[in-house]
This record gives C-alpha cells, structure tokens and sequence, in this order.
C-alpha cells in the first residue's frame, strides 16, 4: 500500500468578539487559535490573550478546504 502526501490551502473564517475592528483584527493576527481549532485550544489561547492585555476573544474558527488547491507533493512507495 502506498502513502500519499498532500498540500491543501485552507480559507479559515475567523469569528471574534471585541469592541472594534482593530481589536479585532489584532486578535487573529496574534492568536494561535487559528492553528489551533479545537475548543480546548480556543479557550487556552483567549486565556492567554486576557493575560497579555488583550480586549477581544475568538469566539470561533471554521475550517473549510478549497477541493481545487488540492495538489499531490509525494508519494512514499515504501509503505
């Protein structure tokens, strides 16, 4: 059986709670909830944000895949 090795770009939309738009936008530049989808990580994140000073949450990542962007990179035989 052969494994199969993909690169798929990924469009998150981002929900965030917070006062304005720069806000906002600061907080998903800076946050690791979008590398970190889960619940759980959400909530560490927005934990940490609270502690460095910041006034906006994440509320929410969705994760979508583009069928199109989806290209074979490598296949490893060996397997």
């Amino acid at each position: 059986m052969q494994e199969y090795e993909f690169a798929v770009r990924i469009l998150a939309v981002v929900r965030v709670r917070a006062e304005n738009e720069s806000q906002a936008r600061e907080a998903v530049a800076s946050s690791s909830a979008i590398a970190s989808p889960s619940t759980n990580e959400i909530n560490l994140a927005n934990q940490a944000a609270v502690v460095m000073g910041k006034e906006a949450t994440i509320v929410a990542v969705d994760f979508s895949v583009d069928e199109d962007s989806v290209r074979l990179i490598d296949v490893d035989r060996e397997h």
